[in-house]
């Protein structure tokens, strides 16, 4: 499969540097009729901004919460209720849902959740889908959801196989999907929103517009590292990760923004605020 191998951001001025080179995300085999394939997950593309330290942890398409341990992660877990997004006929605009491990400080990606898009002949109607990703094969669409549904989305580690388990408790449909990775370290937990990236056949990519999903509440978010239990988000050591984009003139707006964690220490909500812009990226070579 091919992976995706440099951000290259158009109009980017050198204070702006891309930590996410040699980023490991495959591109999926899920066809739009666009002509462009998706990609709902991935590694994080980091972005910093010479001259301003102290900054949180910024990414051209992640927003949410990582969470890191000494000990190696056997368990992820949050629900949500689908997002409901609008969609003003404007292409290439996504956003998706998920939880998973890896990706935060290394290249491999074990995630699954919802994407939801603008489709249509005008862009205007509002597609959902769930999906599953386990490096190092491509992503997975599974059933079709609806915004008001709520998901059940879950990755865990046992006896040297990843099981990957999304379920809509409102449908009541439900795939799991189990197989072996020997190479994904499991470094990190994840519960986050994202910008995918699309690719047509050319190898020609970008990441998407950010979709109006309004808020998304990410609950029941726990997680589990080896000889540990089940514990919520706010146990670990928990970094909120804000979305941007880069700015032609230099420095970024932001796309969403994440709220704190909620009493409960398992739960927090991320607001929209803008779609901002394609940002092109290159493939890398084949793996």
């Amino acid at each position: 499969m091919r992976r995706l191998f440099t951000i290259v951001t158009a109009g980017a001025v050198a204070g702006l540097l891309c930590a996410g080179a040699m980023a490991g995300t495959a591109v999926a085999a899920n066809t739009r009729a666009s002509g462009h394939v998706t990609q709902p997950g991935g590694p994080i593309v980091r972005t910093s901004v010479a001259g301003n330290s102290g900054l949180p942890t910024i990414s051209e398409n992640w927003s949410g919460y990582a969470a890191t341990s000494a000990k190696r992660f056997t368990y992820v877990h949050s629900t949500f209720v689908q997002p409901k997004i609008t969609c003003p006929g404007v292409t290439n605009q996504w956003t998706s849902n998920w939880v998973g491990l890896d990706g935060f400080a290394d290249q491999t990606v074990e995630q699954d959740g919802t994407f939801a898009m603008c489709g249509g002949a005008n862009s205007k109607t509002p597609v959902y889908e769930a999906w599953y990703e386990l490096f190092p094969a491509n992503s997975v669409n599974v059933f079709a959801v609806h915004a008001g549904d709520k998901m059940d989305i879950a990755v865990r580690f046992a006896s040297g196989k990843f099981t990957l388990t999304v379920a809509d408790l409102t449908s009541g449909k439900k795939v799991t999907h189990s197989a072996k990775c020997a190479t994904c370290l499991r470094t990190s937990a994840e519960w986050i929103i994202e910008r995918p990236a699309l690719c047509d056949a050319g190898a020609s990519c970008f990441l998407t517009e950010l979709a109006d999903y309004h808020t998304a509440t990410m609950g029941a978010s726990q997680a589990q590292v080896a000889g540990g239990a089940v514990s919520r988000l706010a146990k670990f050591a928990n970094i909120p990760i804000f979305m941007i984009d880069p700015l032609k003139a230099g420095g970024f707006i932001s796309l969403d923004g994440v709220g704190p964690l909620a009493s409960s220490g398992s739960a927090f909500t991320a607001t929209w605020q803008r779609s901002g812009t394609t940002t092109p990226i290159t493939l890398g070579p084949n793996s």
